[in-house]
């Protein structure tokens, strides 16, 4: 079982396996990419496809493979046979640790699985963006995976402490890493997250160097890199889909392609922890249900106008609020869509039995 080992598998994946399943047919989602998955299993490297079953019972995103997934497979035999045919097919997920996903109009998207640590990538060029950086943090700790923050790029600026500053405003606690592949600096503190059997993501717009970051630490060319154009700063690589690879130090980091937005889900925890002077500020307002607009004795409102609180700061805040209030809604037009669904293959089932029992005597 080395080879998974190395992919991150443990006793705690084994420990949910059923009594019916050989651990040798366990294998981790590599890429994805719509009807076929690259995973990694005792047979190598191979592309599997879903059983019938599960692309029958799958309701929702959610209930399919994604990047990171440990899955159950059955087919691998064919691959040790002569002359044998059939595909080899993913009948079963096995409980995720942790979830990265983004939520969209009716649907959430799964940016990858079982990560332990979530590198949030902002650049120190125009890409640089505490907002977005913000909901970053949010989503990483809704996971739980731990957020660590790469500011990348570091050999374009001259001046990296007030960037350094303004992010350890916003990041909660978390770690900040100057970073840059060019000269190297920083890069001895990321390859330290990536220890053997930890599986670790990056997450960032497009243009900050997610994919050169990647394959500097896989210390292997995973996919065509150009330079940097001089004029916008930006990468003309663009990652088009999500993909993990073992880094040089034993780790495991899932590239993905850069958000250009992120809606979040019901990440109340989450948006406490990476907003938590806001919050302790609200404490301290006249009334509990002060909604920091026009209320008398409003401490947030004070704060603004003392210069103690970022204006944008707070703006952001209350815009996140507003999103998680409206997700926490669409999660039950999700919850309904999916039982609806659900209803129908079971009554479409029903009717096809009907039908068959039908025939079986009145033949």
């Amino acid at each position: 079982m080395d080879h998974l080992e190395t992919y991150g598998w443990n006793a705690a994946f084994a420990a949910q396996l059923e009594r019916h399943e050989p651990p040798g047919n366990a294998a981790r989602v590599i890429q994805e990419h719509k009807e076929a998955y690259y995973v990694h299993s005792a047979a190598g490297n191979i592309w599997a496809e879903i059983s019938g079953k599960m692309r029958h019972a799958g309701a929702v995103r959610a209930d399919f493979p994604a990047v990171g997934d440990w899955v159950m497979l059955r087919g691998l035999e064919h691959l040790q046979e002569k002359n044998a045919e059939g595909p080899v097919q993913i009948y079963r997920i096995l409980p995720r640790r942790s979830v990265l996903a983004r939520r969209l109009e009716a649907d959430e998207q799964i940016l990858a699985t079982n990560v332990d640590v979530a590198f949030l990538g902002t650049s120190l060029n125009d890409n640089f963006n505490l907002r977005r950086l913000e909901r970053y943090l949010t989503l990483a700790r809704e996971s739980g995976a731990e957020p660590v923050v790469l500011l990348t790029k570091a050999d374009l600026c001259d001046e990296k402490e007030p960037f350094i500053d303004e992010v350890r405003a916003v990041a909660g606690g978390a770690a900040i890493h100057p970073i840059s592949v060019v000269t190297g600096e920083g890069m001895e503190a990321v390859r330290s997250y990536l220890k053997r059997g930890v599986t670790s993501v990056i997450l960032g717009s497009s243009g900050i160097g997610k994919s050169t970051l990647v394959n500097y630490l896989a210390d292997a060319d995973v996919q065509d890199m150009m330079e940097a154009r001089e004029f916008d700063d930006k990468g003309r690589h663009c990652t088009t889909f999500r993909h993990l690879v073992r880094t040089s130090t034993g780790g495991l980091i899932i590239d993905t392609p850069g958000l250009r937005g992120l809606s979040l889900g019901e990440a109340t925890d989450a948006l406490i922890s990476t907003f938590k002077d806001v919050e302790e500020l609200a404490t301290a307002c006249r009334f509990t249900d002060c909604r920091h607009e026009t209320e008398p004795g409003c401490a947030i409102k004070a704060a603004v106008e003392g210069g103690t609180l970022d204006p944008e700061r707070l703006e952001s805040y209350q815009k996140l609020q507003r999103e998680v209030t409206a997700m926490a809604q669409r999660e039950n037009r999700i919850a309904d869509r999916k039982q609806k669904k659900l209803e129908k293959k079971a009554g479409a089932e029903r009717d096809r039995r009907g039908k068959s029992d039908w025939n079986k005597y009145h033949r």
